[in-house]
């Protein structure tokens, strides 16, 4: 009886150690794993008007400007809690997105539609390139109206054309439809829709005069469809452009 009692007793004792070493370790690892996520900077760097962010779990820095470091008070050594660890990600993705933008500007002049493709291309999420957009547009450095014009009379200049064809031009510049209509009626009104339609002519005559006389009417006026006349348009520069070579070879 005595034994079974001691025995007893000895089991009861092991097994409290076994929870208590169970629990013990689970402990441990709560703690580590805690540890282990905890997203620490490990440096911060300068370099110009860049700093760069060096946090633990990060493979790569994160590359922030100077009121980013100032606001979040960011210092080597300290452990970032997950909503600063979560707008530290975001405001990097925004001074991504802008120095890019600043490239992308530097570079050429661009439409809206243009430089929000290029950035989504980029793989910047929505509202970060429409908080970019809005901030060039009020700097003035976006502007979709003086763009399109800009546009439309360098076109009109060195290769005329009609206002189908305008429109189609700037639309593929991602003007919008109601802007590229009004543009181009703005530009197009500048000049009679004969005379752009024989200045066309007359850039491509080296090309047509070589053949035959109705052979080069009808290069003529298919030319003059594609580039957006019509056809009396076509038929007035054509007789235009004749009655003007004639009067040269008599010359």
């Amino acid at each position: 009886m005595y034994f079974e009692v001691v025995w007893c007793c000895i089991y009861t004792f092991v097994y409290i150690l076994f929870i208590i070493f169970v629990v013990v370790g689970v402990i441990i690892n709560i703690l580590v794993t805690m540890v282990e996520a905890q997203k620490k900077i490990l440096q911060l760097k300068q370099q110009g008007n860049i700093f760069l962010v060096k946090i633990s779990q990060l493979e790569k820095p994160l590359k922030v400007n100077k009121e980013t470091v100032y606001n979040f008070r960011l210092v080597e050594g300290i452990v970032l809690t997950p909503s600063q660890y979560e707008q530290l990600i975001y405001e990097a993705e925004v001074f991504a997105c802008d120095k890019e933008t600043v490239r992308l500007l530097t570079m050429r002049s661009h439409s809206i539609g243009e430089l929000k493709n290029k950035l989504k291309r980029k793989k910047f999420c929505g509202d970060i390139i429409e908080k970019t957009i809005k901030k060039y547009k009020r700097l003035g450095y976006l502007d979709d109206y003086k763009y399109a014009y800009d546009k439309a009379q360098k076109v009109v200049t060195f290769r005329p054309c009609g206002k189908s064809f305008l429109m189609a031009y700037l639309q593929k510049k991602m003007i919008e439809r109601s802007l590229a209509a009004e543009i181009a009626e703005a530009v197009l009104s500048e000049e009679s829709k004969e005379e752009r339609a024989l200045r066309a002519l007359r850039k491509r005559w080296h090309e047509f005069k070589q053949f035959e006389l109705e052979v080069a009417r009808k290069k003529s006026y298919n030319y003059l469809s594609r580039r957006g006349f019509g056809y009396e348009e076509s038929k007035k520069a054509w007789e235009q452009l004749l009655k003007v070579k004639d009067e040269e070879l008599n010359y």
